[in-house]
C-alpha cells in the first residue's frame, strides 16, 4: 500500500514564510526515497499563487519551484456540490477544501494510505462523518513525519522547521479560543504529535549549533537577567527588553509554590490565568511590528516558561475538579514544550494527560499517552515504572493482553533491579490515581509498593503505605472491584518476593483489611440537633475529599476520610463545590448534624455517616501547591 499525502494551502503558506534555503532539496530527496508524492487540486494553485520562500534569497515564488514536486489532479465541479450537500452547507469546508477531501477519498479507494494535511479541524471532523477513508494531520505533523523519514541532517532540519511551524499553529488556535472551542483541536494535534514523534535526540547538538538556536539561548539567558555577549544583544535588537515580563511567569509559580497549600485553589488559578493573559498582550503588542523570524525566535525562547506556567494551570485546573479544563492546559503544555525540545518536559505532560484519559475511561488514549512518555522517559534515561505500569493497566482493561504483558515485564526488570526506588514511584503512583479517583487502580500498585518496601525494609514508606492503603480501602466502590477483576493476576508478575517477605506482607494487608472493617461500620452515634463539630472531628485535624458526587440539582455529597473515623458524607445542598480528590478538608467554626446513611450510600461509598454543616462557607478545601511546580524549573 501506497503512501500519498493531499496538502491543503495552508501548509504551503506556512513553509513558503519558515522554510530555509535547501528545504526542496530535502523534501524531494524525502519523498524520492521514501516512494510518496504531494497531491494538491487546481483549487490549491489559485489560493497559494502569490506565496513566496520568504527566507530564500530573491524571495522565489513557491509554486515555481514546486510545481515539479506536487501531482495536480482536478475534481469535478459536481463531486464537490455533492459532497457538500452531503455534509451540509452549513458544516461544509470551502469548495477548495472540499476537492481535497475528494481527490483523498478518491485515492484512498485506489488502494493507497492516504493523509490529508490541513491545520482546518473541520476538514478533519466532516472527512469522519463522510467516511472518506483518509486520516489527517497538521502540517507540523506532516514536517514531523518527514524528519523520520529522512536521514540524520534532514530529519535536524525538518524537525527544526516542524517546531516553528507548530508554533504558529498554536498561536493561531489559541487566538481563536473567545470564537469556537478550541479543545477538540487542541486534542487532535497532540494526538498527531503522539502518533508521529519518536524520542529523538541526537539532533540537539546539532541544531544547538545553528545560529537561530544561538539567539534562542542568549534570548532565554537575557529573560532570566543572566550576562548576555554584546554581539548577541545586539543582533536580538529590542527583544530582550519585549520578553522581559515573561520571567514574572516563574516568579510567580515560585512564589505559589513556596506556600506549599492553598485554601482557595480556584483563586490560585485565577490569578496564575490573569498573569498569563496580561504578559501575553504585553510581550503581543511588543512583537507585532517585528519580522515573524525574530518573532519566532521570541516564541522559542518563551516556550520553556509558557510550558512551565501552563503545565501549573493544568494541575491547578486537576485540584479544583475541573478535569476537562485541566486537559485543555496540559494540551498547551505539551505544545510549548515540543518547541523547546525538552523531552523531559514532553514526557511530563504526556504522564499528565494519561491520568486524565484513565479519569475518564479512556483506556486506549491512556495507553498511547504513556507509551509515548516511556518513549521519552527512554531517551532521557528517566525511570520507566510509572509510565510501563500505567499503559499496562490501560492495555490490560482495554483488552490488549499480549502489549499489557510485555510493559508489565519491562517494568518488572527495572523494579527487580531497584526495590528502594521503586517503592518510593510505585508509592507515589499509587496517591497519583487515588488523586484521579480511582482507588481500585490505586490499591493494586500499593501493593506492589508494600511489597517493595517490605524487601527493602524502608519503615517510614510502609507506614506511609499503610495509611494510604486504608484509604483507597475505604473510597473503593463495588463497580471498581468488578472492573478491575483480573488486575491483580496481571501486577502480581510486577515483582517476585521470597516467602519470608510474602508472609510479612499478607500480614500487614490483613491487619489494614480488619481496619477497613471495623471503619466501614455505621457510626455508634448520630444525633439531630446542632452540635460543635469537633465532636466528631477532632480538633487541628482534616478530612481527605475522596471523591464528589452530585445530582441532577447540583446538590453534593463529598465523600472524604478520616484516618481515624473513616469514610464521611458531608452533605452540601447549596452545591457549587469546586474541590478534587486529595483535597484536605477543614470545618472552622462550625456546627454539624449526623445521620445514620442510607443503605444505598453505605453500599456506593462505604460511608459511616452523613454530616450536615450549619455553615456551608466554614469548609475551607485546602490542595497541595508544591506538586503544580515543574521539576525542572531552574
Amino acid at each position: 500500500m501506497a503512501n500519498v499525502w493531499v496538502v491543503d494551502s495552508n501548509c504551503f503558506i506556512h513553509i513558503g514564510s519558515m522554510a530555509r534555503e535547501g528545504f526542496l532539496d530535502d523534501l524531494n530527496k524525502v519523498l524520492k526515497s521514501s516512494e510518496t508524492s504531494l497531491y494538491v487540486t487546481p483549487g490549491v494553485h489559485d489560493e497559494v499563487r502569490t506565496v513566496r520562500f520568504q527566507r530564500w534569497k530573491g524571495q522565489p515564488n513557491l509554486l515555481e519551484k514546486m510545481q515539479n514536486t506536487l501531482v495536480t489532479v482536478s475534481v469535478d465541479e459536481a463531486e464537490v456540490r455533492a459532497l457538500a450537500r452531503h455534509i451540509g452547507e452549513k458544516a461544509s469546508p470551502q469548495d477548495v477544501d472540499l476537492s481535497l477531501m475528494i481527490l483523498g477519498s478518491k485515492l484512498a479507494h485506489e488502494g493507497n494510505k492516504v493523509t490529508l494535511v490541513s491545520d482546518d479541524y473541520k476538514m478533519t471532523t466532516t472527512g469522519e462523518k463522510a467516511n472518506l477513508n483518509f486520516e489527517t494531520c497538521p502540517p507540523s505533523t506532516f514536517l514531523q513525519r518527514l524528519a523520520n523519514m529522512g536521514s540524520k541532517s534532514q530529519s535536524s532540519r525538518f524537525r527544526s522547521l516542524s517546531r516553528r511551524v507548530r508554533a504558529a499553529e498554536m498561536r493561531y488556535a489559541i487566538s481563536r479560543a473567545g470564537q469556537y472551542d478550541i479543545q477538540s483541536k487542541l486534542t487532535w494535534m497532540v494526538d498527531s504529535l503522539i502518533s508521529s514523534k519518536p524520542a529523538f535526540s541526537e539532533d540537539r547538538e546539532e541544531l544547538s549549533q545553528s545560529d537561530e538556536a544561538k539567539l534562542v539561548s542568549a534570548l532565554i539567558r537575557s529573560i532570566r537577567g543572566e550576562r548576555v555577549k554584546k554581539s548577541m544583544l545586539t543582533k536580538l535588537g529590542n527583544l530582550p527588553d519585549v520578553c522581559k515580563p515573561v520571567s514574572k511567569l516563574d516568579e510567580h509559580l515560585a512564589k505559589l509554590a513556596s506556600t506549599g497549600s492553598s485554601d482557595d485553589i480556584m483563586q490560585s488559578y485565577e490569578q496564575t490565568s490573569d498573569l498569563l493573559g496580561e504578559i501575553l498582550e504585553v510581550v503581543g503588542i511588543g512583537l507585532s511590528p517585528m519580522n515573524e523570524e525574530l518573532a519566532e525566535i521570541a516564541h522559542r525562547a518563551m516556550s520553556g516558561s509558557i510550558y512551565r506556567i501552563e503545565s501549573a494551570l493544568g494541575m491547578l485546573a486537576k485540584l479544583s475538579g475541573d478535569m476537562r479544563l485541566s486537559r485543555l492546559h496540559l494540551s498547551r503544555a505539551l505544545s510549548s514544550a515540543t518547541l523547546i525540545s525538552d523531552t523531559g518536559a514532553e514526557m511530563r505532560a504526556m504522564h499528565q494527560l494519561g491520568l486524565l484519559a484513565l479519569a475518564s475511561g479512556n483506556w486506549n488514549r491512556a495507553s498511547k499517552l504513556f507509551e509515548s512518555a516511556d518513549r521519552q522517559a527512554q531517551a532521557i534515561s528517566a525511570n520507566r515504572i510509572a509510565n510501563l505500569v500505567l499503559a499496562s493497566i490501560a492495555r490490560h482493561i482495554d483488552g490488549d493482553e499480549k502489549l499489557s504483558k510485555s510493559h508489565l515485564d519491562a517494568a518488572n526488570k527495572i523494579v527487580l533491579s531497584d526495590k528502594n526506588e521503586a517503592a518510593e514511584i510505585l508509592s507515589a503512583l499509587g496517591s497519583s490515581l487515588l488523586a484521579i479517583d480511582c482507588p481500585g487502580l490505586a490499591i493494586e500498585v500499593l501493593d506492589e509498593a508494600m511489597e517493595c518496601a517490605i524487601e527493602s525494609e524502608q519503615i517510614e514508606v510502609l507506614e506511609s503505605l499503610a495509611d494510604t492503603i486504608l484509604l483507597a480501602n475505604t473510597a473503593m466502590t463495588e463497580k471498581e472491584q468488578i472492573q478491575y477483576e483480573g488486575l491483580r493476576q496481571l501486577l502480581d508478575t510486577l515483582n517476585s518476593v521470597p516467602d519470608e517477605v510474602s508472609e510479612e506482607f499478607e500480614s500487614t494487608i490483613s491487619d489494614i483489611d480488619r481496619k477497613t472493617e471495623e471503619l466501614s461500620k455505621p457510626l455508634d452515634e448520630t444525633w439531630s440537633d446542632w452540635q460543635d463539630a469537633n465532636k466528631l472531628i477532632p480538633d487541628n485535624s482534616s478530612l481527605t475529599v475522596l471523591r464528589i458526587d452530585e445530582d441532577e440539582s447540583g446538590r453534593a455529597l463529598i465523600v472524604s476520610h478520616h484516618p481515624e473515623i473513616g469514610s464521611l458524607g458531608l452533605w452540601m445542598p447549596d452545591g457549587g463545590i469546586q474541590a478534587a480528590p486529595g483535597n484536605k478538608i477543614q470545618i472552622h467554626n462550625s456546627r454539624i448534624k449526623v445521620a445514620p446513611p442510607t443503605e444505598k450510600l453505605q453500599e456506593m461509598h462505604n460511608i459511616r455517616g452523613i454530616v450536615g454543616i450549619e455553615n456551608q462557607d466554614a469548609i475551607s478545601f485546602i490542595a497541595d501547591t508544591d506538586q503544580i511546580l515543574d521539576d525542572e524549573i531552574e
